[in-house]
């Protein structure tokens, strides 16, 4: 933009020029030279004035790239913290609906009301207590009790011997793996971290990865995981923690956070060269993060300049 605007100035002047000379011809020396030199001097003060007026439109220009870059940048952390607050009170919502439904059948409400055309059940019909561990049935207030002396069970003998496998009863079953219980387990086990217990959010975070190897958070735990070990001074653990996450999610946006926290690990038991690569990878690959604005800061520490 600056040589179109020289080379338009130029050629003004040359033009005005020969315009002079063609047309001045019978002046003489004196005189020519006189408008030949006020000539020059205005182009090149026209010249001057706008290489100043460029200048400052290319530095405006740039400076307004860097903010909307800057800016642009700020919109996709705010997007990702959002996302991850809405999933958190997504977990929370299921925790109250879940929590209301034992309240309600505690007091034997009804969460809805009853379809219609359904009939009424009969007065003195048996209900379920769903509130034991074993299903029970219990009469309804009001019902008359038989006569006679409740049946008793007979107390096994001592060398009464143990019932077969067949009869023990099975165990418990696992809850079943739906997206409620993925964010429920995972907000459990953000609590955990956040209350600085940092053993038990390891094994939760841990469990989390085992049983929902596919969930959306699966890279979320797995750095909070690698943080758990670096909270406990656990530096070598996490080191291989934070490389897992890099090698099995490497799209995802913690990526430049768990290459930034494993430098900071490598520091700590004194790989310093490593500290520093992976420092300098951050700011190379990941220049518009906040771990990468950390690591220049790092990188300044540890080279000692």
């Amino acid at each position: 933009m600056t040589y179109t605007i020289r080379t338009t100035a130029q050629i003004v002047g040359a033009v005005m020029l020969v315009a002079l000379v063609a047309g001045c011809s019978s002046m003489g020396g004196s005189q020519l030279e006189n408008t030949v030199y006020d000539t020059h001097r205005r182009v090149a003060s026209l010249d001057k004035g706008l290489q100043g007026s460029v200048n400052k439109l290319n530095e405006t220009a740039a400076q307004l790239s860097a903010r909307v870059d800057a800016s642009d940048q700020q919109g996709r952390i705010t997007q990702s913290t959002v996302e991850e607050n809405q999933m958190k009170l997504a977990a929370i919502e299921q925790k109250i609906d879940a929590l209301t439904a034992r309240l309600y059948r505690h007091l034997g409400l009804s969460l809805a009301p009853r379809p219609p055309g359904t009939p009424e059940a009969p007065s003195g019909a048996p209900e379920v207590n769903i509130e034991q561990e074993d299903v029970q049935i219990v009469p309804r207030p009001g019902t008359p009790t038989p006569p006679g002396p409740a049946p008793s069970r007979p107390e096994p003998s001592p060398m009464e011997p143990m019932p077969p496998v067949s009869e023990m009863p099975a165990p418990p079953e696992e809850p079943p793996r739906t997206a409620a219980s993925a964010e429920a387990d995972y907000l459990q086990a953000q609590t955990s971290y956040t209350s600085h217990d940092f053993d038990t959010a390891l094994q939760q975070f841990d469990a989390f990865l085992r049983r929902y190897p596919n969930a959306e958070d699966c890279p979320n735990a797995q750095f909070w995981k690698a943080k758990c070990l670096q909270s406990t001074e656990k530096y070598e653990d996490a080191i291989v923690e934070f490389e897992k996450l890099r090698a099995k999610y490497p799209t995802s946006n913690k990526v430049p956070y768990a290459m930034h926290q494993q430098a900071v690990c490598h520091a700590r038991v004194g790989q310093t060269q490593r500290a520093v690569q992976l420092l300098q990878d951050v700011v190379k690959d990941y220049p518009m993060t906040p771990p990468a604005d950390q690591a220049k800061s790092d990188l300044q520490k540890l080279q000692g300049s």
